[in-house]
């Protein structure tokens, strides 16, 4: 059990006038393992707890035996839902070159606050607990069965406890939506006084903006962009940021640097880690930016660079750091995740200042961290710069196209050019301009090879 997310609930007595905290621990016959909130585990007979309960926990059990016979498992989020995420389990190749493939059914994640993600994230190592199965209702008209899951044992009991109570209904439905929704989580850098530096680019076309900061989520609003450094800058009403900053220092070709790389913890609201891995600045860009080679992991969603004394050079973020070079498989000095090795691009800390209001009088940075009594100043740093930095969370919609809709125009005449509207694979299947198949490299007429099965041809 100390690998399963459970939480506490209450339970209540057969008569109805007690009630007790606890987290289910097991079910064995008729006898119930319960877990206080200090960690104490009782013993109790099943039939003093009402049959609610009673229920509850020979379901819980059912649920966490098939649970513990499959195991963790490693997946692909394909879709996200209003109602969670569908993935599908994917299997690492015996290859050379690190390769993933998708096997079996898609299946449903209930979103939670212990499962955040993205668009095609790969999530590793997750147990998933059964909650029900649901009607999944696509653009094509077509419904076909799907089963759920949550990353909780409570959350997956209720779930299917609560479907099965209302059978074929509107309540184990799912209805694919029209327009695609697309979530990204990236690095936020307090500058201090309300004010926020994220990527540009995860911020066009948004339509909300929120970011984590204490266990809330806090809305935020774009003030101004920066096209040649790609960087917004924001402001919200949490306070947060660098009481003391640290000095903007000069950069030159050759000089040894660190780069701090922050990943995201499991719930998609903090950072667990920082990775630190040495290079050298290779070249600079102008006054505003410097190509740095030290690695990147490749879950990164960015981070700093700082010098040999731990001062804060500069800031990156996933989506603008160019990787020129091969991905090896060894891990970095702090974890070990994979790294991609190349030349990254790095924006100057001084060049951020600019973007600031003339009212606010201070240069962005970091607290000032003195070097630790063991003389590891740069991981002192690292640890700062991982608990000053923020997730920032943008929600934007993408028109999904309608299967059923096929290309209503005909093929060129004379065959004196290209048709845009229909392509034939390999295998002789028809594929319409808005299928994921559809190569416009091999045009074919409408009515040429059989139609395809997704888009219907």
């Amino acid at each position: 059990m100390a690998c399963v997310t459970v939480s506490a609930r209450e339970w209540h007595s057969a008569d109805g006038t007690r009630t007790l905290e606890a987290q289910f621990a097991g079910m064995k016959e008729d006898k119930l393992l319960l877990r206080d909130k200090d960690g104490k585990a009782t013993v109790y007979p099943a039939v003093v707890f009402s049959k609610e309960d009673q229920q509850f926990a020979q379901q819980a059990q059912v649920v966490l035996d098939a649970a513990v016979s499959v195991g963790a498992l490693d997946m692909q989020v394909d879709q996200l839902l209003p109602e969670g995420y569908v993935c599908r389990i994917i299997k690492k190749q015996p290859v050379e070159k690190e390769t993933w493939i998708a096997t079996g059914a898609a299946f449903l994640v209930l979103r939670s606050n212990e499962f955040a993600t993205e668009l095609n994230a790969r999530v590793m190592g997750k147990m998933l607990f059964h909650a029900g199965t649901r009607t999944f209702q696509a653009l094509d008209g077509k419904s076909t069965l799907m089963n759920a899951y949550s990353v909780s044992l409570d959350d997956a009991v209720d779930a299917s406890l609560r479907i099965a109570q209302v059978g074929d209904t509107e309540a184990a439905k799912i209805q694919e939506p029209s327009a695609k929704l697309i979530i990204l989580r990236g690095l936020v850098l307090p500058l201090g006084n309300k004010y926020f530096i994220a990527e540009a680019a995860q911020l066009k076309n948004a339509k909300t903006v929120t970011m984590h900061f204490n266990g809330k989520d806090v809305q935020a609003s774009v003030l101004q962009s920066s096209e040649p450094l790609d960087v917004a800058l924001l402001t919200s009403d949490i306070e947060a940021g660098p009481k003391r900053l640290l000095p903007s220092k000069p950069v030159e070709p050759g000089q040894k640097v660190f780069a701090i790389s922050l990943m995201l913890a499991s719930d998609g609201k903090t950072y667990a880690t920082a990775a630190r891995t040495a290079g050298r600045i290779s070249r600079l860009i102008g006054s505003d930016i410097f190509e740095h080679d030290a690695a990147i992991p490749e879950n990164s969603k960015g981070g700093y660079v700082l010098d040999e004394k731990g001062d804060l050079l500069g800031i990156f973020f996933s989506g603008q750091s160019r990787m020129l070079g091969s991905r090896p498989t060894q891990p970095t000095a702090i974890t070990d995740q994979p790294v991609v090795a190349g030349l990254s691009d790095c924006i100057r800390i001084a060049s951020l200042e600019k973007l600031l209001p003339d009212s606010v009088q201070q240069t962005p940075g970091v607290p000032w961290a003195k070097p630790a009594a063991n003389g590891e100043p740069i991981m002192m740093a690292a640890e700062v710069l991982r608990k000053t930095s923020l997730v920032i969370v943008t929600t934007s919609e993408e028109s999904s196209p309608n299967p059923k809709a096929a290309d209503a125009k005909s093929p060129a005449a004379g065959g004196g050019g290209p048709v845009t509207g229909w392509s034939l694979s390999s295998s002789g299947t028809r594929h319409n301009n808005n299928c994921r198949y559809f190569k416009p490299q091999a045009p074919c007429k409408a009515s040429d090879g059989t139609p395809c099965k997704i888009c219907g041809g």
